[in-house]
């Protein structure tokens, strides 16, 4: 390489350190609470903005070849456990309380969500011979939560269902194995890859039904800082377009259910319905999926 080349170099590694200090301080931040009383930690989604979008330009003073992403993934979670984030809380009240269930586990709520679809799309960039990185967008469809809890005087019946959508936004750096690629017309190339972003998880009313009554819990959506590892291959289908395989894990941080709004209805109208204040519940979200998806050169 030339002297300018390594100076370009030297100038976007140079940007990179500065910008994930930036980043790194802003985790320390406080949330920010609006008049409303909800937390929105905006000083996290303006650092991961600033990060993206600066390693996104400054990638640039390196050449390379931009493309397009445009695809599609099937996505299956890990099994996922609902539990109260303060379980003595007494205002508002704790969904499941403080206490052992008939399965030895603390009371919470098990399951797990169905495997659905999702689409994705990306902006990335080439650099140097085999890195490029990428700006990434994903929507998940609706998937179903199906579960049960864990209570010990209910009886066998104590299904919870729930609906989840998620939408994802991740900075993705992948490094190409072109010395490992395939023999054969398609020219199949290995790659690994890592990235990290912010998933915003939705999750609708909650229904619980035991034997008499039927508890609903509020919906609500949570935004969280998210991370991904992946391994696949890039095939090639044309100078310009490549097809792409690979397998993502996937940890989209906290799953959580609203606050108050609650009620228990008797379905043999034994009763009037019963409001209840509700603390919120939370969970894990994680999760592997195979993706298919092709990349055009711009």
């Amino acid at each position: 390489m030339d002297d300018r080349t390594n100076a370009r170099i030297r100038t976007w590694l140079c940007s990179i350190r500065e910008q994930l200090q930036v980043f790194k301080k802003s985790l320390s931040l406080h949330v920010v609470v609006n008049p409303l009383g909800k937390s929105i930690d905006l000083s996290r989604v303006l650092a991961f903005v600033l990060v993206s979008g600066s390693l996104c330009a400054t990638s640039s003073a390196i050449s390379g070849d931009f493309y397009f992403r445009g695809g599609a993934a099937h996505e299956c979670f890990d099994d996922t456990v609902f539990m109260d984030t303060y379980c003595p809380s007494g205002t508002p009240a704790a969904l499941y309380g403080c206490g052992t269930g008939g399965d030895g586990f603390p009371y919470r709520s098990k399951g797990s969500f169905d495997r659905f679809q999702s689409i994705e799309i990306g902006l990335g960039l080439s650099t140097l011979s085999n890195l490029r990185v990428e700006f990434l967008l994903d929507y998940q469809t609706s998937a179903v939560f199906n579960g049960n809890t864990n209570f010990l005087a209910t009886g066998s019946q104590q299904s919870v269902v729930a609906e989840l959508s998620t939408f994802a936004t991740s900075f993705v750096g992948y490094l190409d194995f072109p010395n490992l690629s395939l023999p054969g017309p398609r020219n199949a190339m290995p790659y690994i890859g890592a990235g990290f972003g912010y998933s915003r998880n939705r999750i609708g009313t909650t229904t619980m039904t035991f034997p008499v009554t039927t508890t609903t819990v509020p919906g609500a959506s949570e935004t969280s800082l998210t991370w991904l590892v992946s391994v696949g291959v890039t095939m090639e289908l044309s100078t310009r377009t490549k097809l792409d395989l690979g397998v993502r894990f996937m940890d989209r941080s906290r799953l959580r259910t609203g606050l108050g709004e609650g009620v228990v209805t008797w379905r043999n109208f034994a009763r009037g319905p019963l409001p209840l204040d509700l603390g919120r519940t939370e969970a894990k979200l994680r999760g592997l999926s195979l993706r298919l998806s092709l990349l055009y050169s711009l």
